[in-house]
């Protein structure tokens, strides 16, 4: 009898501190990041900053949950979610259905459109595409852009992938426009409107491309933090959800 009033105590304790750390973080998640895209994720202070952290602060103050950030450049950042190294990536990335069949992403929180911006004293201004083989433009390495050269540039004669400068972040990219090592860098709408504003950086659009981008939270195939995240989207809310992006962009 004494023995098995000890064994359904300890039972009971175990279940109790199962059902109790049930309440705690159980893990930390594991971020991949690319502080380098304004106004989404940049550093400022000595901190990691924006639209995208403040979004998934929201979301882990909700859930009771912690998370590390680990930078990585453009390409690594991709390759962490998409290998498992990481549960998830933000940083203003764009949803595309070749990034789909590697990873998952959340429902679209912010749409932008793009831009070939130059140098306010060059003023160059693109206004047949044709033009664009006069200049060298410049973009991260497995961003986007690539695929609009590849698919809709180069099919046309306009520009093409062997063309182009590659840098391992827009802020490099950006940099030797500045030095004038290139010409034109792609760039979403927001970061041209932030390198203006807040960075006051003597740059403008050269040419505006037609279309618009669609920015998503990545995380790795198959996960279900991606189906709670998309949850807490909806339960911020798109009034929330525009406050947070205009506390950045305005």
């Amino acid at each position: 009898m004494k023995l098995t009033r000890i064994f359904t105590i300890f039972l009971f304790s175990i279940l109790f501190l199962g059902a109790c750390s049930k309440q705690e973080p159980a893990n930390v998640l594991k971020v991949a990041v690319t502080p380098s895209i304004p106004p989404m994720l940049f550093e400022k202070d000595g901190k990691y900053a924006g639209i995208d952290l403040e979004i998934f602060e929201g979301y882990c103050k909700s859930r009771g949950c912690n998370f590390k950030m680990t930078a990585y450049d453009w390409l690594g950042m991709l390759g962490a979610v998409a290998s498992g190294q990481a549960d998830l990536a933000f940083s203003g990335i764009s949803i595309t259905d070749k990034r789909k069949e590697v990873m998952d992403f959340s429902n679209p929180y912010f749409v932008s459109s793009w831009d070939l911006i130059g140098l306010n004293k060059r003023n160059i201004k693109i206004t047949d595409l044709s033009q664009l083989k006069n200049y060298t433009i410049a973009y991260p390495t497995g961003t986007v852009f690539d695929d609009y050269v590849k698919n809709v540039l180069q099919p046309q004669g306009y520009y093409s992938v062997d063309q182009v400068k590659l840098y391992p972040s827009p802020t490099e990219a950006l940099i030797a426009l500045q030095n004038g090592n290139v010409d034109l860098v792609f760039v979403d709408k927001v970061m041209l409107v932030n390198y203006q504003k807040s960075l006051n950086l003597p740059v403008s659009s050269s040419y505006q491309v037609v279309g618009f981008d669609k920015l998503g939270f990545a995380f790795k195939k198959g996960s279900k933090l991606r189906d709670d995240f998309n949850q807490y989207l909806n339960e911020l809310g798109p009034e929330k959800l525009k406050a947070i992006i205009d506390r950045w962009t305005q």
